[in-house]
């Protein structure tokens, strides 16, 4: 019986909000399918330019413009080489040398990064003590502090292992 009861007070409760749900759908702007000035039919929520019209219900989409295709071979030639991945010809070059630097300066620079990282990570275990933290001052094991300092070392360990070998897959040697 009770199920029952429930059901009907969840049953009445929806019926009495059944007459929001117009006014809540009336709260969205109409839009408009107007033409521009360039003679392309654009989709707004506001009547301007000529020939303009409401467009009642949902639009569960908006028509894509189309791209303006090129009009000369070498432009053709040029968006093709910019979508298949292909560097264009007139692409500033890098010289190989100084790619070379570059590219050894970025290894030292994460090599740097983890022996930094290794070196903290050994800290902090010393600390996290296996699982048992020192206590510091007048914390008790079961004390707020303690708890919040061990957390804060299980999240700072975790951390720490996921930037080593994150720095480690940038090093691996297919990287270069």
């Amino acid at each position: 019986m009770r199920t029952f009861t429930g059901s009907v007070a969840a049953l009445c409760a929806s019926l009495w909000a059944l007459p929001a749900l117009p006014a809540a759908a009336q709260q969205y702007d109409p839009i408009w399918s107007c033409v521009d000035e360039q003679g392309h039919k654009v989709f707004q929520n506001y009547a301007t330019g000529h020939d303009c019209h409401r467009i009642d219900g949902v639009v569960a989409t908006v028509p894509a413009t189309a791209a303006p295709r090129p009009s000369t071979r070498s432009s053709a030639s040029s968006a093709t080489s910019a979508t298949s991945g292909v560097t264009p010809a007139n692409f500033p070059r890098v010289d190989r040398d100084v790619q070379r630097a570059r590219d050894v300066d970025r290894h030292r620079i994460l090599e740097d990064e983890l022996r930094t990282e290794e070196a903290r990570l050994v800290r902090l275990r010393e600390e996290y003590n296996f699982g048992n933290p020192r206590l510091i001052g007048d914390e008790t094991a079961i004390s707020p502090s303690y708890r919040e300092r061990f957390q804060r070392l299980v999240e700072d360990i975790q951390r720490s292992e996921v930037s080593i070998t994150s720095l480690k897959r940038e090093l691996t040697p297919a990287r270069y």
